[in-house]
C-alpha cells in the first residue's frame, strides 16, 4: 500500500498505479472539476510538497508515497459526508498562473509574448443547468481554458425542477423574469472571469450555450407553453442566435461584437446538453452500442452506435441534482448513506426505515438526517432512471450485455459511487465494469463548439440519427417503474 499524506495530518492509503484525483475524491475531497478528468479545467491542482510544484491530480498516477497540500476550499470535511455545494466556484488566480505560465505582472502568457502576430481571440462556453450554471473562458488560439466559473441558477427560486420552470415561463411576463435571472447569473460569471483574465477584455468573439430545451427556450426568449402538455412540441430544434445587447450588458462589452449561439436540441425533453455531450463523448463514432446517462433534475439517456440510436428522458426531481434541501449535502452522498443503511438492515429494500427510525428518521452525523421523505425522493428518481434505461434498451432491440460502454455525466454522476448505484438499483448489474464517469459533458460540448470548426454541424448530423422515445406514451412504463422501485440489484 502507498500513503498519500494530506496537509501533514491526514493519511490516505491507496494502491500503486491509482489516480490521485480518484483517491482524493474517494476520501471525500470534492473538486469543482468540469473537464471529466481530461486535465483541462485546472480545478484539481494540488501542491506536491515533495517536488515543490503544482500537479493536476486527475493526471497524476501514484507510484510512491506522496505528501500534498490542499487549499481550504478543497477540504470538504470527510467525516459525516459533509460535502456542501458552493454557491460560486472559481479557479484561484495563482493556480492559473502556475498552470498557464501567465506572468504575474503583465497578465500575459509566455506564448503571447512570443507570438505577437496572432490576433487575440476568446470565447465563452456556458452550460445552463436547471440547478447550476457552469462557464469557461477559452483562448481560441491556444484552445485552452483560462478561467472557470460556476454558480447556482437563480431561477431555482421559482422551483427546483424543469416542470416548475416551464410553468413559470409560459407567459411573456414570467419568461422575462426568468430570463433576467439567467442573464444576471451569466453576467456575473463573465465579469468575474474577465477580471481574473484581463487580457481577454475586448477580445470575446463568441459565446456558446448548452442546456436542456427549457433552459435554452428561456435564454432564447421563447415562452414554454409548448412544453406544458402533450404533444410537447419543440420551438428551438436548431442552433439559435441571441442578440448580444439583449444577452449581456457588461461594461466590458460596450463596443464589442460577439456571436451568441445556442446549440440545437433533439426533442422537447432531450436538449442540447445531451446532444452536445454525446458528440463530445464520441458516441457518434463507434460501431458498438454505447450509452450516455446525464443525471440531473431531468435524467437524459442516449443509446446509440454510429448508425442509429434512441434517446429518452426521465424526471428525477430535485433529489439528485445539487444540494439536498434537508441534509444540505451532495445527492450522491445521500445515495451512499442509503446503501449503508441497507447493508446495516436499518432500511429494507422497499425503502422503509426500521424501528425506532420510521417516524423520526436516522441521524447520519453533522446534523444530517435521513427520513422517509428523503428515501422516497431518491427511490422515485432511481427507478425513473433504471426504467428509462430498460425501456430504451428494449426499444433498440438489444440486451444490457450488448452495450460496450456506459458514460455517466452530470454533477450527481460525477461524485457517484458506482458500486452503490448498482447495489441500490440505479443501474443494472451488467453495467458493472463498463461505466466511465465523464463530468460535465454538456459544458465540454460547448467548449468543443468554440474551438472545433464544424462541431455544431456534427451535432446536427448526429441528432438526425436519434429517435426520441416518449416514456409517457408507453403503456408498460408504469408497470416497469413500479417493479423497480425497491432498492436491490437488478
Amino acid at each position: 500500500m502507498i500513503n498519500v499524506t494530506v496537509n501533514g495530518t491526514e493519511q490516505i492509503k491507496c494502491n500503486k498505479g491509482d489516480n490521485l484525483y480518484q483517491v482524493l475524491t474517494a476520501a471525500g475531497h470534492v473538486f469543482a472539476g468540469n473537464c471529466g478528468m481530461k486535465g483541462r479545467c485546472n480545478r484539481c491542482l494540488v501542491w506536491n510538497q515533495d517536488t515543490g510544484s503544482f500537479v493536476k491530480s486527475c493526471q497524476y498516477i501514484v507510484d510512491r508515497d506522496i505528501s500534498i497540500r490542499l487549499e481550504e476550499e478543497q477540504l470538504t470535511g470527510i467525516t459525516g459526508h459533509k460535502m456542501n455545494l458552493p454557491t460560486e466556484q472559481t479557479t484561484a488566480s495563482y493556480k492559473i498562473e502556475k498552470e498557464t505560465g501567465r506572468n504575474e505582472n503583465t497578465g500575459k502568457s509566455d506564448k503571447d509574448a512570443s507570438d505577437k502576430k496572432m490576433t487575440p481571440a476568446y470565447g465563452i462556453a456556458i452550460d445552463i443547468g436547471t440547478t447550476t450554471i457552469g462557464m469557461e473562458l477559452v483562448d481560441l488560439n491556444e484552445k485552452a481554458v483560462k478561467c472557470s466559473f460556476s454558480t447556482l441558477n437563480s431561477q431555482i427560486a421559482t422551483g427546483a425542477d424543469v416542470v416548475a420552470r416551464i410553468q413559470a415561463a409560459d407567459t411573456k411576463e414570467g419568461l422575462e423574469h426568468l430570463r433576467s435571472l439567467l442573464f444576471s447569473d451569466i453576467q456575473k460569471g463573465v465579469d468575474h472571469m474577465l477580471i481574473n483574465t484581463p487580457e481577454a477584455v475586448d477580445h470575446i468573439r463568441r459565446y456558446v450555450l448548452a442546456g436542456n430545451a427549457t433552459m435554452l427556450s428561456i435564454a432564447e426568449g421563447l415562452t414554454t407553453e409548448n412544453l406544458f402538455g402533450y404533444p410537447f412540441t419543440l420551438k428551438n430544434p436548431d442552433a439559435w442566435g441571441i442578440e448580444q445587447n439583449d444577452f449581456i450588458a457588461s461594461p466590458f462589452f460596450e463596443n464589442a461584437a460577439s456571436d451568441v449561439i445556442c446549440l440545437p436540441n433533439i426533442a422537447a425533453f432531450s436538449g442540447a446538453d445531451i446532444a452536445a455531450g454525446a458528440v463530445a463523448a464520441e458516441l457518434d463514432r463507434d460501431s458498438s452500442y454505447r450509452m450516455l446517462i446525464d443525471l440531473g433534475t431531468n435524467g437524459e439517456i442516449i443509446l446509440c452506435n454510429k448508425e442509429y440510436g434512441g434517446e429518452t428522458s426521465a424526471a428525477c426531481g430535485s433529489a439528485f441534482e445539487g444540494c439536498f434541501r434537508i441534509a444540505n449535502v451532495f445527492g450522491s452522498n445521500i445515495f451512499d448513506m442509503l446503501a449503508l443503511l441497507l447493508k446495516r438492515g436499518q432500511m429494507d429494500a422497499d425503502g422503509v426505515l426500521a424501528e425506532p427510525y420510521f417516524e423520526s428518521g436516522i441521524s447520519m452525523g453533522n446534523n444530517m438526517k435521513i427520513d422517509m421523505e428523503t428515501i422516497r425522493a431518491f427511490q422515485l428518481g432511481k427507478s425513473a432512471i433504471f426504467s428509462g434505461i430498460l425501456m430504451l434498451v428494449r426499444e433498440i432491440g438489444i440486451e444490457f450485455s450488448d452495450i460496450a460502454e456506459v458514460c455517466i455525466a452530470g454533477g450527481f454522476g460525477f461524485h457517484l459511487n458506482l458500486t452503490n448505484a448498482v447495489t441500490l438499483g440505479l443501474f443494472p448489474q451488467s453495467f458493472q465494469g463498463k461505466m466511465k464517469v465523464l463530468g460535465n459533458t454538456s459544458l465540454e460540448g460547448a467548449y468543443l463548439s468554440l474551438i472545433e470548426p464544424g462541431f455544431i454541424d456534427t451535432i446536427n448530423r448526429f441528432k438526425e440519427k436519434i429517435r426520441y422515445v416518449d416514456l409517457s406514451n408507453r403503456s408498460d412504463f408504469n408497470t416497469i417503474y413500479i417493479e423497480h422501485l425497491p432498492f436491490r440489484t437488478y
